[in-house]
């Protein structure tokens, strides 16, 4: 009731262009989202089952991106949930799959003081009714982390420890923001791996081409 009143007084601004807007973000901007395949084609090498990004990092979705996990809207993450869900297939949520967010730096989870990749696998696990489990640490041997780094560094892990805490479940979803390399979902991946998974599948927001 209260926030109805408010909205009424105040409406909300949309992220991308600052109109107003219903649900944070208006109609133009919705209509200018870069959908993409959403399967990614599957990386040589790579240890994920298989990967599903709906959007390219670009124009709102990169605002969006942006605004959780710099700005603090943490709201956003409500909106970018209900996306995914609306653009991927069931079968990119198995009814058996515990999802499992990519874990923030200690580094990044201190200044932001949330964890965005958390944020949103909460968000998910309520819309597609699936466990949210969170077994996995990260450890920058770098104080940036992986931020700034070129692709030859991403690839290589440079910057990077994801370890598993405890025992992972059998079947996992990673969930993250945005793919760069594919390197941090891979190492992710690894660690579920040797932590007692058997299958390991990634659903991130966006991706760079």
């Amino acid at each position: 009731m209260l926030r109805a009143a408010l909205n009424l007084l105040v409406p909300p601004l949309c992220w991308v262009c600052r109109e107003a807007a219903a649900d944070r973000l208006c109609e133009s901007c919705r209509s200018q989202m870069p959908w993409i395949e959403p399967l990614a084609p599957r990386r040589s090498g790579s240890r994920l089952q298989q990967h599903w990004s709906p959007l390219e990092f670009a124009g709102p979705a990169r605002v969006l991106v942006h605004a959780l996990k710099f700005q603090s809207a943490t709201a956003l993450a409500g909106l970018m949930a209900r996306q995914l869900v609306d653009a991927l297939p069931p079968r990119a949520f198995p009814p058996d799959a515990a999802l499992v967010p990519v874990p923030a730096s200690p580094l990044r989870l201190r200044q932001r003081g949330f964890d965005h990749a958390d944020l949103l696998a909460a968000e998910l696990s309520q819309l597609v009714m699936l466990p949210l489990e969170r077994p996995l640490r990260r450890e920058s041997s770098i104080a940036r982390g992986q931020r700034g780094l070129g692709r030859s560094d991403r690839l290589s892990g440079r910057g990077l420890r994801v370890r598993a805490a405890r025992k992972a479940p059998v079947r996992v979803i990673l969930i993250d923001d945005v793919c760069t390399t594919g390197a941090t979902l891979d190492l992710c991946a690894e660690a579920l791996l040797g932590a007692e998974s058997k299958l390991v599948s990634a659903v991130t927001y966006c991706s760079v081409p």
